[in-house]
């Protein structure tokens, strides 16, 4: 493409007082967002059919669409006049603030590195090399054979384009051979990957990550060729991209595994996620390896950029040395404005954190020490075993004891940690929540709009989900629309259609009450007096002994002649106790009787 005319300007950027082309223009930057969220949006559930690694939960296509499509969002409302280095900063901090799981993380720090090198005025490939370093540095434990090694192979081919002068002079022409240059590196690192980790050997499937970083970048080769073909980078001027690998790999070839014990073969999750390839985007994950207790738990930590106490550049190295000692799969990404990549502005700092962890306690607990030199906000949970149903639930609460038991029961839950949700938090978590359908069970300040940001992007083949509301203004609440939406699922006589009014009905209809311990006998008494009972729902704090639940507990059964009686602790310092009494249905009572 060397000898194809240009149509761009040679727009520049300055770089130390001295004015440098800019790595890549405007245009270029729009038209690859744009084509990359609509590339992986197409592609999104055949990735996730492979993903067995770090765990087989079937969200790494999904993941990292929903992590570039926050980038695009971002571009697309920036001011015209913006420059592509100021571009590629806002796309990176909307991925960092929106990535979701183990390759989203991934993904928004290859893009701030690469944000890194394009403010410094470095080269394509020297910014595809930053890109892959920094990459590799956020992750605790990285392995073979997966996003970062088709980054480092897309780096490597870059290099050896531009310094055996394959890429011809310098401008657009040489950096889009650059970038096929990458493609035909980051594909060969794809086609590899079935190789080089036992669960993609034993699936018989390539790295889910590494073939969405080869979509990332095949959208960028085609950015380029259209600007270079005067083509406009509008929405749906690039033709789709698509990802021309067979992703079940080819066992019978595959390379073999790579000892224990090698520089990349120390990650914690190695080996643990075997399963094979997913029937309709869905595997067992009790047969994927993924332990049952298991979270995944994400936060954004906001921080001075003068804080004394870490300087910016270290806090992302304690803060994943902190989550490692509680958890697997450690991603911590982010930095300072002092980098060049925008991930905050001038006083602050971000970063965003994320492990898995069996221990949500202690994994909340490194988010509470975090919480005390910044702000941690964004806080979610969500179980790694339990895949959406035909509905996903997103709730919100801010007892960190009931947001391991709401994980467990399905629920995606934005804990009200130090930094208060917004309804734009809960929008989010809705659309990444990997269903069609999703509820809402949220007080009614923090109900999101279904029609408002956030909840559709322009420029992609698929809808958002539909967003159905339930103001759910207390957690026993949230327990009781919990239970009520498993009871309703599992009821084969109800449609999709009254599954929300079926749950809100249970919601409001839920008598509650509560205070301190000493005194909260008598308010279960008075909330089950006058109708039958079908289920008490207890809510101790911490501080309430054991003994004083158990008698609780015993004059719930009693007073409610034999309802169902639910305990659970909030993990909240406290000696109070919340109180949910939901009657017995009219049928249900009949019998009973």
């Amino acid at each position: 493409m060397s000898g194809v005319p240009l149509n761009v300007g040679s727009l520049t950027a300055t770089v130390g007082g001295v004015q440098q082309p800019e790595l890549l223009d405007a245009a270029v930057v729009r038209a690859w967002v744009s084509t990359a969220a609509r590339a992986l949006a197409e592609a999104r559930a055949e990735i996730d059919r492979v993903n067995v690694f770090p765990v087989a939960d079937g969200d790494t296509g999904t993941n990292m669409y929903l992590t570039i499509r926050d980038a695009a969002a971002a571009v697309r409302v920036a001011p015209a006049d913006a420059g592509g280095a100021r571009l590629l900063r806002l796309a990176a901090r909307a991925a960092l603030l929106g990535a979701r799981g183990n390759s989203g993380v991934i993904l928004s720090e290859w893009l701030r590195g690469l944000t890194v090198a394009a403010t410094r005025g470095d080269s394509l490939a020297i910014a595809l090399d930053t890109a892959a370093r920094t990459a590799r540095r956020a992750v605790a434990h990285p392995a073979p054979g997966t996003i970062l090694t088709a980054a480092e192979s897309a780096a490597a081919a870059a290099r050896h384009a531009e310094a055996g002068g394959m890429v011809g002079p310098a401008g657009a022409a040489a950096r889009l051979s650059t970038t096929d240059a990458a493609c035909r590196g980051a594909r060969e690192a794809a086609l590899r990957s079935v190789g080089a980790l036992e669960p993609l050997r034993a699936a018989g499937v390539l790295d889910a990550g590494a073939c969405g970083l080869v979509l990332v970048l095949l959208s960028l080769a085609a950015a380029q060729r259209a600007a270079a073909e005067g083509v406009s980078g509008a929405s749906g001027s690039i033709g789709p991209v698509l990802l021309d690998i067979d992703l079940r790999g080819h066992v019978g070839h595959a390379a073999p595994a790579p000892a224990a014990g090698g520089d990349d073969a120390s990650s914690p999750d190695q080996g643990a996620a075997s399963g094979g390839v997913r029937d309709a985007g869905r595997h067992e994950h009790e047969h994927g390896g993924v332990a049952t207790d298991d979270v995944e738990l994400m936060f954004v930590l906001e921080r001075s950029a003068s804080a004394a106490d870490f300087s910016p550049g270290a806090v992302a190295d304690a803060l994943r040395a902190d989550l490692d000692d509680v958890g697997s799969s450690v991603v911590v990404v982010g930095g300072g404005a002092e980098d060049g990549a925008g991930a905050g502005d001038a006083d602050r700092s971000l970063w965003q954190a994320h492990v898995h962890t069996a221990d949500l306690d202690a994994a909340l607990g490194v988010a509470r020490r975090w919480a005390s030199r910044g702000a941690v906000s964004r806080v979610s949970v969500r179980h790694l075993a339990v895949p959406p149903d035909r509905w996903a639930v997103v709730v919100t609460t801010a007892a960190p004891a009931l947001a391991a038991e709401l994980a467990r029961g399905g629920a995606v839950v934005v804990l009200d940690l130090d930094v208060p949700p917004t309804a734009a938090d809960l929008v989010a978590a809705a659309v990444g929540a990997g269903a069609p359908r999703v509820l809402v069970l949220a007080p009614e300040a923090l109900q999101p709009d279904p029609a408002g940001p956030g909840a559709e992007a322009a420029d992609e083949p698929e809808a958002a989900p539909e967003i159905v509301r339930v103001v759910a203004p207390g957690d026993v609440h949230l327990v009781a629309g919990m239970s009520a939406l498993a009871a309703t699922l599992d009821d084969p006589r109800e449609e999709d259609a009254g599954v929300p009014d079926a749950v809100g009905a249970v919601v409001a209809g839920l008598r509650v009450g509560g205070g301190p311990a000493v005194t909260v006998g008598a308010v279960v008494k008075r909330l089950v007096a006058g109708s039958p009972t079908a289920i008490v729902t207890l809510l101790p704090d911490d501080d309430v002994p054991d003994a004083t639940v158990e008698v609780l507990a015993s004059r719930a059964a009693a007073v409610s002649d034999g309802a169902d009686v639910v305990v659970m602790r909030t993990g909240r310092p406290g000696d109070h106790v919340a109180i949910g009494v939901e009657p017995l249905h009219a049928d249900a009572a009949e019998g009973r009787a």
